[in-house]
């Protein structure tokens, strides 16, 4: 269902029921992860929700960001590709700067998930303290066609909400662009800085802190609150 503005696409979605795609060109009333402020993307981006049977709503959403990620990849140069990558729980980056490209919402009830996902497909100015890209910037074209990304997205989707939770644990891990890199995480009233170690997206994240001690957080609770691309690239360069 396209719709040319919404407030979100997520509540039409919902209301259509298991099997819906619905499409805006601007939403006006979108909603962040953990009730954070969606950043209006003035018509440069997609917003796009997908109702689907109940499954983990987190391998749902480490399997939509592979999804979106492969995606995004596929309309870039292959030697920018592998600089793309996600950041868990649920976002998609370029790994050389840390810049947000897309992101994932998967809001699950009543034997419903539906999957948001919004992606910075054209370039814009963005607000003060928003650090993103657009994708129309990393594939160095003028034009990047809309119904392309949006008819690709589906069968991507379907394909990873097909994997195992392993798999996807495993394609999510290998992906991981903050692994190795200067991280702040948070769990709970806990917070700690350290180098992040490993991800096990369905299990933990290790970091090892600044008294080089080895502490792993549960990932149902743990959220990077930041990450230095730098500190990652500069040890790989070096």
């Amino acid at each position: 269902l396209p719709l040319a503005s919404c407030a979100s696409p997520q509540d039409v979605a919902r209301m259509i029921g298991i099997g819906a795609a619905v499409t805006t060109g601007r939403q006006t009333a979108g909603r962040g992860r953990l009730g954070r402020v969606w950043i209006d993307d003035e018509g440069a981006g997609i917003a796009l929700s997908l109702a689907v049977p109940m499954q983990d709503p987190a391998t749902i959403s480490l399997a939509s960001g592979i999804a979106v990620l492969e995606a995004i990849r596929a309309m870039v140069p292959p030697s920018i590709g592998p600089t793309i990558g996600l950041k868990f729980p649920n976002d998609v980056v370029e790994a050389t700067s840390g810049a947000k490209i897309a992101g994932i919402l998967v809001e699950a009830s009543e034997g419903v998930a539906v999957i948001g996902i919004g992606i910075n497909l054209h370039r814009r100015s963005w607000p003060p303290g928003i650090h993103a890209r657009s994708v129309e910037e990393l594939a160095s074209k003028s034009t990047l066609r809309r119904i392309d990304l949006l008819e690709s997205l589906p069968p991507r989707l379907s394909r990873a909400l097909d994997l195992s939770p392993s798999e996807v644990a495993h394609r999510f891990s290998k992906a991981h662009a903050p692994t190795g890199c200067r991280v702040e995480v948070e769990s709970g009233d806990h917070r700690i800085t350290g180098r992040l170690e490993s991800l096990s997206p369905l299990q933990h994240l290790e970091v090892i802190d600044s008294d080089d001690v080895r502490c792993r957080m549960p990932a149902e609770s743990t959220l990077i609150v930041s990450w230095d691309p730098a500190s990652r690239w500069a040890s790989v360069n070096s």
